[in-house]
This record gives C-alpha cells, structure tokens and sequence, in this order.
C-alpha cells in the first residue's frame, strides 16, 4: 500500500514541467501545513490495488495545489486547485506521452475520471459536513486528507502545531487555537469521521478529545 511521491509521478505519468511546477507550489514559503510533506503523508495510504488508484494519486497531488497565504472566501483555493487541475489536463501535460487527447472516452483522461478528480479537491473545503453520498474516490481522498488526525499522539500534535503555525500567518489577528478548537468540535459532531478508512476512527476521536483536555 502506498507510493512515494515520484513512484506517483510515474503512476499517473505526469509530465516533467509538470512535476516541477507542482513541487514549485507545494514548497512556498507560507506552506506550513500544506505543503510537500502533506501530499506525502496522504500518498503511502493510497490503496494500489484500488481500480482507482489513478484518479486518487491525481486528486491528492492538486487538491492544495492553490494555497493562498491571505484569507479567502470558503472553497475558492479549492475551486482554483481545480482550474490548475484542468489546466494541467487540457494542456498536453497530463501524459509523458503528449500526443494522447484529454478527456478521451474511457480510461485515464475521460471525462468521467476527471469529474471524479474533481469531485473529490471541492470535497475537501468541506470537513465539517457529511460526504457520504459522494463517489469512492472522494470519500478516500476526504479520509486521506484528515489521516495526521489518527497519528500516534506524538504525531499528532507536530502536524497540529504545524497547522496552527500557518494559520497564524494567514490570520495573524485571530485566536488560531479557538477556531481550531471550533472546528475540531464541529468536525466531530459528524456520524463518522472516516467514510473508507474506518480503523482510523477511535484514535482520531481520541486525540481529538485528548487536544480539548490541553
């Protein structure tokens, strides 16, 4: 189970320029939480023997391809993560092999994939709410995305303080520690924090638990 970030390049033949520029945005200075490292921490969970291995490793590399260092509107870095995505896809930078047509009609690069990939990025501005009737693909990226959550404890709290420490830089006058208290309250009042991945429950209900007690 899982894959390095180039064994994930080389999975969904991600062109050159395009590995580039993708290592170019998850490296900017700003990216406390969201960055390289992130990606990475969702990649070794990827199930390789998923029929849809492909569409994940494609949703996790763009899902936070956009990260902007300032307050935005709710969902518009996810909204423009998709554009990049769609950019990518219609550009020829897809495949290594830059002859094949996007959006072909069936296998890696139809449309339907790519609404798939698409589904499961928007999905990810919104934790709070209950994805359930979402596609497959979605619901493993939305467990993907919150798996830190489930770490041991010591884990846990380093990618916690790395999220408060980027959220103190994109909001330098708010209480960080409040709202990440508010939404950690409002993420577990959810049926299930873990639509695929459900072994992950009790030890992130635990920790999160276990952050209130601090």
């Amino acid at each position: 189970m899982g894959f390095t970030l180039q064994e994930a390049f080389v999975y969904v033949e991600m062109h050159l320029l395009a590995q580039l520029e993708l290592i170019k945005r998850y490296t900017e200075p700003h990216r406390i939480y969201h960055n390289i490292e992130h990606v990475e921490e969702m990649l070794r969970w990827v199930p390789d023997d998923h029929p849809e291995a492909y569409n994940i490793i494609e949703a996790i590399l763009y899902h936070d391809i956009v990260h902007s260092p300032n307050p935005t509107p709710a969902g518009l870095d996810e909204a423009l993560s998709c554009a990049e995505y769609l950019m990518y896809t219609l550009t020829g930078l897809q495949h290594l092999d830059v002859t094949q047509t996007p959006f072909g009609l069936d296998g890696e690069g139809s449309l339907l994939n790519e609404r798939r990939v698409i589904e499961a990025i928007t999905a990810t501005s919104r934790h709070t709410q209950d994805q359930n009737h979402l596609c497959d693909v979605a619901k493993i990226v939305l467990d993907l995305d919150l798996s830190t959550l489930a770490l041991p404890w010591d884990e846990y709290q380093v990618w916690t303080n790395k999220v408060i420490k980027e959220l103190s830089i994109k909001y330098p006058n708010a209480d960080i520690k409040k709202g990440r208290q508010e939404f950690l309250s409002k993420l577990v009042e959810r049926e299930q924090l873990y639509y695929i991945n459900t072994s992950w429950e009790a030890a992130a209900r635990e920790n999160i638990k276990r952050s209130f007690e601090i």
